[in-house]
């Protein structure tokens, strides 16, 4: 067999690093944190050790002689450059092979004007009519066939997938059937980094029901502001969930045609550590920006968040037990937050977060922070609440709607 020559410094990608057991044997699961790769690597924790000083300052000798320091063990030089190939193979080091693919992949996904459902076949039916079955049987029984009561302005979901998030989903989006408007902003977590706090897409998007547009007088309008123009990117929307599932739900629900407008939302870690402040330039004009555009556009338009609330326990790296007593805890800080939620106070509920360091990763910060920030003056209620655990790790969320 005629190998590739090996690159001598590897480096290793932004990768996931997650532990689980298998046959009562500690594995190490490496997984693309960007989502470039959808295949992941399980290897063994001394494995592992070895792939964490693939920092690219290090050649193999290096590695060979820094593992056998930490472990004591001598592990010969061929069996460090077929992991190497291997890690290569799949994408998780940088180098030609991952530029290459990165290329092709940008220059498909930037030449569509359509952002396809990544999820479709994984997160839920590919084939038209099981959707429409499977969302039948989700919603069954419990749509909201009476008006509401006032005019519906915000609706705030779950990201999580629809197995787990079905009873908040269910209370939630029925109220759509009432209240929808010809555009919906919809605010997203993005789990992957990005440099910006926005990242805005003017793409249409496909579902296995049909292509929702973003409609052309939006971009013109988007494409022509001086601050919004520079916070288009459409590359981190390609394998995002959190706005993803929300398509689905809302075409499932709303009869009449609608255009959306996605907004993918970074992190305010800077903000919780007290490095930036909330009242900071940049996020006063992205709001303000951005309430110039609607109503320059001039259609009734509704903002959605999917987000999520805490995560805590095993899988987000928590040592302590994941017990009934650390549960109702985390509920009581969620039913805290909440209630700024329900005030439709932005600063409150951002503050609510910082007080715990955001210990609880509140992936949901930003989207429902800017969600606040744009309903300010509505009303809200809260009306579905939930956390999934596995009795290691949990996730809870919760549904909301808002009313001018």
């Amino acid at each position: 067999m005629v190998y590739l020559k090996v690159m001598e410094r590897p480096k290793l990608r932004f990768v996931d690093v997650i532990p689980f057991n298998q046959d009562g044997q500690d594995l190490i699961l490496l997984r693309d944190a960007e989502g470039v790769v959808e295949n992941a690597l399980a290897v063994t924790r001394e494995v592992a050790f070895m792939v964490s000083l693939m920092d690219g300052t290090r050649t193999l000798r290096d590695i060979q002689a820094e593992f056998m320091r930490a472990s004591g063990e001598m592990v010969y030089i061929e069996r460090i450059e077929d992991l190497v190939r291997v890690m290569d193979e799949n994408l998780l080091l940088e180098g030609e092979r991952y530029d290459r693919h990165m290329k092709d992949l940008r220059d498909e996904y930037y030449g569509s004007p359509v952002r396809r459902a990544h999820l479709a076949g994984k997160g839920y039916a590919s084939n038209r009519m099981e959707l429409l079955s499977f969302l039948d049987d989700l919603f069954d029984g419990s749509a909201v066939t009476s008006a509401p009561p006032r005019e519906i302005s915000g609706i705030l979901a779950p990201h999580i997938d629809y197995q787990r998030g079905a009873a908040v989903y269910r209370a939630i989006y029925p109220y759509l059937r009432g209240g929808a408007k010809p555009l919906i902003v919809i605010f997203g977590t993005c789990h992957r980094p990005t440099e910006a706090l926005w990242s805005i897409s003017l793409k249409d998007f496909e579902t296995p029901l049909e292509t929702i547009p973003c409609g052309q007088g939006l971009r013109e309008l988007i494409g022509g502001n001086d601050l919004l123009k520079g916070y288009i990117d459409e590359w981190p929307h390609r394998t995002e969930h959190s706005i993803e599932l929300q398509l689905p739900l809302i075409q499932f629900m709303v009869q009449e045609d609608f255009e959306i407008l996605p907004i993918l939302t970074g992190s305010m870690h800077e903000y919780v550590g007290g490095l930036k402040d909330t009242d900071e330039e940049e996020v006063r004009l992205l709001v303000e920006s951005l309430r110039g555009v609607l109503e320059a556009y001039g259609k009734p338009c509704l903002i959605l968040s999917g987000a999520d609330l805490a995560h805590i326990g095993a899988q987000f790296g928590d040592r302590y037990p994941l017990d009934r007593s650390t549960l109702d805890s985390s509920r009581r800080k969620d039913e805290a937050i909440l209630e700024h939620v329900r005030n439709v106070d932005a600063e409150g509920f951002f503050r609510a977060v910082k007080s715990e360091g955001d210990s609880r990763r509140i992936c949901g910060l930003t989207p429902i922070f800017f969600q606040l920030k744009l309903l300010e003056g509505c009303t809200s209620d809260i009306v579905s609440y939930d956390q999934w655990t596995d009795g290691q790790s949990s996730v809870s969320f919760a549904g909301g709607v808002f009313y001018r």
